[in-house]
């Protein structure tokens, strides 16, 4: 048995150095999991070696059965467990990083991309998005003296000085022929309806932005820029970024550096300017992982 592991670190150690470059997670899980095949061998030979007292098949001798194994069966058998490790903990590192509101709903989500937007460019910044505004928790909820939001979306109701309401998303969703039945007052939560509201928003912001950005990436950008602070503050970043020499096509590079001195209002503690960039560039982030599911 010993000689054995002596021929398999080898092949061991270059594989763990493989999967730490991929993922750090990964490669805890694939430590784990060969320990404890490891594990599982060293107790086999104790228990099955006919050298040891307790075995319990005198005749089985696991050492002698190794020897006696072609070197080349043995390494291609250790190639195939190295292979199953890795497919099973990089998988399984990558799915724990998803939110369970996402494993749980993610078929719905699918459901409206089909129905709405099918040819949608970029479909994983859509997870992103939902994971930005609610971390995929259904019935999140934001209530402040200024705002009251609501769902994995996150529909806004915001209020002036006096209580009076300022502005009413769930009424703009209706406003959408697949919503316009959609009995918000008593069911502000329903999970299809926030993400159906989100897709149409979506490709409508993404739509007219595409227009006049440089390629979809930054259509995205500036779409997300536009559902979360409105179309007015794409154009007047643009319109910025002309007198100030800056590339009106992009966002990254371009319209992020176009903020006039009315962004400079503090929002949340941050000035709003800040707040505004933000959310395009963590949502791209976040939006990494869902690039492999679906």
């Amino acid at each position: 048995m010993k000689n054995w592991l002596k021929r398999v670190w080898p092949l061991l150690v270059p594989v763990l150095a493989v999967v730490l470059v991929i993922d750090w997670a990964a490669l805890m899980g694939a430590v784990v999991t060969l320990a404890i095949i490891g594990l599982a061998f060293i107790m086999l030979d104790m228990m099955f070696d006919n050298r040891k007292s307790w075995g319990i098949f005198s005749t089985l001798n696991l050492d002698e059965a190794i020897e006696k194994t072609p070197p080349g069966l043995i390494w291609l058998g250790c190639v195939a467990l190295t292979i199953t490790v890795l497919v099973l903990t990089v998988t399984s590192a990558h799915a724990a990083e998803l939110p369970a509101g996402y494993l749980k709903h993610s078929s719905t989500l699918q459901q409206v991309l089909d129905t709405h937007w099918p040819q949608a460019p970029m479909p994983h910044i859509i997870p992103g998005q939902v994971e930005q505004e609610s971390s995929w928790k259904e019935k999140a909820t934001l209530k402040t003296s200024r705002e009251l939001g609501r769902g994995l979306v996150q529909l806004t109701i915001a209020y002036t000085k006096n209580g009076t309401e300022r502005f009413n998303s769930y009424k703009g969703a209706t406003g959408y022929i697949p919503l316009r039945n959609w009995n918000w007052r008593n069911d502000p939560y329903n999970v299809r309806c926030q993400l159906t509201y989100l897709v149409l928003r979506d490709r409508a912001t993404f739509n007219q932005t595409r227009l006049m950005m440089a390629d979809d990436a930054e259509a995205w950008r500036a779409g997300l820029v536009a559902y979360n602070a409105g179309m007015g503050r794409v154009l007047s970043r643009r319109k910025n970024a002309v007198m100030m020499g800056l590339d009106k096509t992009r966002w990254a590079g371009g319209l992020d550096q176009a903020h006039g001195s009315p962004e400079n209002s503090v929002l949340y503690g941050r000035p709003l300017w800040k707040a505004v960039n933000e959310y395009p560039a963590v949502i791209f982030k976040r939006s990494e992982k869902y690039k492999t599911v679906g």
